[in-house]
């Protein structure tokens, strides 16, 4: 005879290539009934939560995606700011040596 969690991990988790890691049964009491599970009483009925591998690897799985590409977005911000600050010392480089060239020539028109 077949457990209910070898079942459930039969019936539900094998088909779709997953892993029953883990499985609890709880208990649930309500006052009302509840039309869509056969209870066989004023609601009053047994069911398993589960855990299977692949949830916990797409949940891995994502996270690391998402740590990637805020890491990815970071360092393109970053390119891009180091790109900007490049470009506005090459235009100071440029305008000082403008100017001091400027103030060397009219130094030496007035020197004479």
């Amino acid at each position: 005879m077949m457990s209910a969690k070898s079942a459930i991990s039969k019936e539900i988790f094998a088909p779709h290539d997953e892993r029953m890691l883990a499985s609890v049964q709880v208990k649930r009491r309500t006052k009302k009934k509840i039309p869509f599970l056969a209870t066989g009483g004023r609601g009053e009925y047994l069911t398993y939560i589960c855990l299977s591998g692949n949830s916990i690897l797409h949940s891995a799985a994502d996270s690391v995606t998402s740590a990637v590409q805020k890491a990815s977005q970071a360092l393109n911000e970053r390119g891009e700011r180091l790109g900007r600050a490049e470009k506005q010392t090459a235009e100071m480089m440029n305008s000082s040596q403008q100017f001091g060239e400027t103030a060397h020539k009219l130094a030496m028109k007035h020197k004479c």
